[in-house]
């Protein structure tokens, strides 16, 4: 007996839905995506563009590198895990059927702690990058600084780095 194969293939409808169904996710990615990076709808005050932000992004792109490796490696900071699960409690905690401030205001203060100990890990790293330049090399440092702050971030103010 001899088995014979049905090809079976895809309504060309199909396909067609499928594809306007990725251009409009991908565009809809890009959107959300260029909003994040350009400082987002809160005009460059978000997460994105803090005090520090700018220091770190004026500089040369190894040494950005090094102070966000340093951060990244240091194994006494709360790590990506640690901080999605203190969202988490924090969700809960605003779910919760009645408001508890104290729980509430313990997680902010966990949060605030580890923001701290991050920008103390990066200042560091930060001052010996900055300690190491030549004269010459500070002061146009300074000029990239004042050009990050004025234009909102890298993409906008620095071309060939």
């Amino acid at each position: 007996m001899a088995y014979t194969q049905i090809e079976r293939r895809c309504p060309v409808w199909v396909k067609i839905l499928l594809g306007l169904s990725l251009a409009i996710n991908l565009g809809i990615a890009g959107l959300v995506g260029g909003i994040a990076l350009s400082g987002g709808s809160l005009g460059g005050k978000g997460p994105g563009m803090g005090y520090a932000m700018p220091y770190v992004l004026a500089l040369p792109q190894e040494d950005r590198r090094a102070v966000f490796g340093v951060v990244r490696g240091n194994r006494d900071l709360p790590g990506r895990g640690v901080r999605r699960a203190v969202y988490g409690e924090m969700v809960a905690l605003l779910k919760a059927d009645t408001f508890d401030r104290a729980a509430v205001t313990a997680i902010l203060e966990r949060q605030a702690r580890g923001v701290e100990q991050v920008q103390s890990v990066a200042q560091d790293e930060w001052l010996d990058r900055v300690a190491a330049m030549s004269d010459e090399e500070r002061r146009a440092y300074a000029e990239r600084v004042e050009e990050v702050v004025a234009k909102g971030g890298p993409r906008k103010s620095r071309k060939g780095d």
